[in-house]
C-alpha cells in the first residue's frame, strides 16, 4: 500500500493537536469526537469498505470511550493500529500555556525568548525540523498518521487484509482505554471474522544519535508495590515505649531506592530497566504533635523488563524482613541502654517482650488471615474503602484506611509490615517471549531498516521493550491466569476499584512493535516532534509494515 502524503497528515495533525484534551479528564471526550468526525465526514466510512464506532470505557465518571475505524479488505489478516489522544497536563508552560495547543504561534512565541530555551531545543527551533506542542509527540503525530494511513487503505479496492485502528483515551494514567479496548477487541474478532497478526503502536521515539532510529519489539512492564508499616504510638519523650514506623520505612527505602536487586539487565543486548524509585514515603500524621506517627505508607515505581510480579513480591517481602529486623535490633538496644542509664527496669517496657516484634505479610496473607477470623468484617471493611474510591477519595489513601483498618483487626499491639500492589499493573511483553512473535518481529525490523538506510541513508535499531509505558503491555499475555490470581491476591480493592481483562487478552494476543516518529522532551514545555518522521520517514514504515504482515507472500508495496 501506499503511504499517505505529507499534506493528508498535516490536515489532521494540526487540528488534532488543537484539541486540548488533558489525561484525567472530561476533556479526552473532545479528541474521541474530532477522531469520530473524520471518519463520520468520510464517504468511504459510510456505507464504504470502512466501519467505525464507539466502544464506551465501563463505569468511567467521564464518560470516555474508546474510538475505532475498521477497513475490511480479502481475507481475515489484521493488522492493528493503535494510539491514545490524551496528553499530559500543560502547567509547565506558564505564560505560554494558552499556545500550548498551537504549533505555529508557540514556535513564534518562543523564538521571542530564545533564552528560555536549552540549546538543543533552541537549535531544534531554530532550524525548523521540529514541531513544538503539548501532544505534538505524545502522540498525536502517530495518530495522525495512523488516521491518514487508514484513510489511504480505504482507497484502495483491492486491499489485501482488514486494517483496524483503536484511537484511546486515558494511556497517560490507568490506562482504562487499553483496559477497555481488549473487550472491543475481542468483540471485533468475534464480529468480523478477524485474525489478530501485529498490533503497532506508533508512540514516539527518543534516539541516542540522530542517524538512528528506534523500533520496540514490545513494551516494559510497571508494577507499583506500597509498603504500610504500623508502629507503636507514644509520646515523643517516652519513645523507648513506642515503635516509630518511619524507622522501618526508612530503612526500607535506603534499602530499595535505585537497587540494582530489582531492575532488569538483557544480554546480550545493552537494555536495562530503569533502577526502581520511591514516588512518595509518608506518615499518617495530619499535623503536628508530639507522639510519633502511628503508621506511614511508600510507594514502589518497578519497571520490569522479564522480572514478573511474583518475583517483585519476594523480594520486597525479603528487603522488609531485613529492615524490619534491624529497626527492631536499634530500638530493643537504645531502649534497654535508655532505661539502663536512667534506672527504669527493662521489663517495665511493654514494647519490646518478644511478640511485639515486627511483623511482615503480603497483602494476601494479611487477608486470609483476618477473612478466617472474621469474613463479613472483611467484607464490610473492603466495601468501605471501595466506597470511598467512588466518592473520588485517592486510591492510595483508600487503600492506605483499608490496610490500616485490617492490621488494627489483628489485635495485640504489635507492629507490622504490610506489602502488596497498587494500580496500575502493566505487564512487560516482547517479541523475546515466544519463538514465532520474535521471528516475524526481527524479520519485520529488518525490512524497514533495509527501506530507511535505501531511502534515507538511516539505521533503525530494534530494541526489547519499549522503556517509556505504553498500552501494547495489553497486547498479549503469558501465564495469564497465574498473574491474574497473584495480582487478585496482592491488590487492594481489585475487581471494586480497578481490574484487567486477562483472559481477554490472552484471547487476542498477537505480536507487537512500536513504529513512531522521532520525539524530544515527552511531557516537557519543550515537546517536540520531528517533521521529516511526521510527514516522509514513519509514514512510510508504517505502510511498509502493513502491507508486509497483511500480504506477507505480495511484492514490494512501493
Amino acid at each position: 500500500m501506499n503511504p499517505p502524503s505529507a499534506r493528508e497528515i498535516l490536515e489532521i495533525f494540526y487540528p488534532y493537536v488543537a484539541v486540548n484534551s488533558e489525561s484525567g479528564t472530561a476533556r479526552e471526550n473532545l479528541a474521541a469526537a474530532f477522531f469520530r468526525a473524520h471518519f463520520e465526514k468520510s464517504p468511504r466510512f459510510a456505507g464504504g469498505p470502512g466501519f467505525f464506532g464507539t466502544h464506551p470505557v465501563p463505569a468511567d465518571p467521564a464518560g470516555r470511550t474508546v474510538e475505532w475505524a475498521l477497513v475490511r479488505g480479502r481475507g481475515k489478516r489484521t493488522a492493528v493500529l493503535m494510539h491514545h489522544f490524551d496528553v499530559v497536563e500543560i502547567e509547565d508552560y506558564g505564560p505560554l500555556g494558552h499556545l500550548a495547543f498551537d504549533p505555529e504561534r508557540l514556535a513564534a512565541a518562543l523564538r521571542e525568548n530564545p533564552g528560555s530555551l536549552d540549546d538543543e531545543s533552541r537549535a531544534d527551533l531554530e532550524s525548523g525540523g521540529f514541531i513544538f506542542g503539548r501532544g505534538a509527540a505524545d502522540m498525536k503525530a502517530g495518530g495522525a498518521i495512523q488516521m491518514a494511513l487508514l484513510d489511504e487503505a480505504a482507497r484502495d479496492p483491492y486491499f489485501k487484509g482488514n486494517l483496524l485502528l483503536i484511537a484511546l483515551p486515558d494511556e497517560e494514567n490507568l490506562s482504562a482505554g487499553m483496559r477497555a479496548a481488549v473487550d472491543l477487541l475481542a468483540d471485533l474478532k468475534g464480529r468480523y471474522g478477524l485474525d489478530y497478526v501485529l498490533m503497532i503502536n506508533s508512540e514516539p521515539h527518543q534516539r541516542k544519535n540522530a542517524d538512528t532510529g528506534i523500533l520496540s519489539g514490545g513494551s516494559i512492564g510497571k508494577i507499583l508495590p506500597f509498603v504500610y508499616v504500623r508502629g507503636i504510638l507514644a509520646h515523643a519523650g517516652k519513645s523507648a515505649e513506642g515503635f516509630n514506623p518511619l524507622g522501618i520505612l526508612s530503612r526500607i527505602v535506603r534499602g530499595t531506592e535505585m537497587s540494582t536487586e530489582l531492575a532488569d539487565c538483557l544480554e546480550p543486548e545493552p537494555e536495562m530497566s530503569p533502577p526502581p524509585t520511591w514516588l512518595m514515603a509518608r506518615d499518617s500524621k495530619e499535623a503536628y504533635d508530639v507522639s510519633m506517627p502511628l503508621s506511614a505508607f511508600g510507594i514502589l515505581s518497578v519497571q520490569p523488563l522479564e522480572n514478573r510480579p511474583g518475583r517483585v513480591r519476594e523480594s520486597l517481602l525479603r528487603i522488609c524482613e531485613a529492615a524490619a529486623g534491624e529497626a527492631s535490633e536499634t530500638a530493643v538496644r537504645s531502649s534497654r541502654l535508655f532505661r539502663s542509664r536512667t534506672g527504669r527496669a527493662v521489663e517495665e517496657s511493654p514494647a519490646w517482650t518478644g511478640d511485639r516484634k515486627p511483623r511482615v505479610l503480603s497483602f494476601g496473607s494479611l487477608a486470609r488471615e483476618l477473612r478466617s477470623k472474621d469474613e463479613a468484617l472483611f467484607e464490610k471493611t473492603r466495601e468501605a474503602a471501595a466506597e470511598r474510591v467512588r466518592r473520588g477519595e485517592p486510591l492510595f489513601r483508600a487503600v492506605w484506611s483499608l490496610v490500616d483498618a485490617l492490621a488494627g483487626g489483628l489485635g495485640g499491639g504489635r507492629p507490622l509490615v504490610v506489602t502488596g500492589f497498587l494500580p496500575p499493573y502493566y505487564p512487560s511483553v516482547s517479541h523475546r517471549d515466544r519463538p514465532d512473535f520474535d521471528a516475524a518481529i526481527r524479520s519485520l525490523a529488518a525490512r524497514l531498516s533495509g527501506r530507511a538506510r535505501e531511502l534515507w541513508g538511516q539505521e533503525y535499531e530494534l530494541e526489547s521493550y519499549f522503556t517509556g509505558i505504553s498500552d501494547l503491555s495489553y497486547s498479549s499475555i503469558l501465564d495469564a491466569e497465574g498473574i491474574e490470581t497473584l495480582i487478585r491476591d496482592e491488590m487492594p480493592l481489585y475487581g471494586d476499584a480497578y481490574s484487567i481483562p486477562f483472559g481477554r487478552i490472552a484471547g487476542i494476543s498477537m505480536p507487537c512493535v512500536n513504529i513512531g516518529p522521532w520525539g524530544k522532551d515527552f511531557h516537557k514545555r519543550t515537546e517536540r516532534v520531528s517533521r521529516q518522521d511526521l510527514t516522509e520517514r514513519t509514514p512510510v514504515l508504517l505502510a511498509e509494515a502493513v502491507a508486509g504482515v497483511l500480504d506477507p507472500a505480495g511484492k514490494d508495496p512501493f
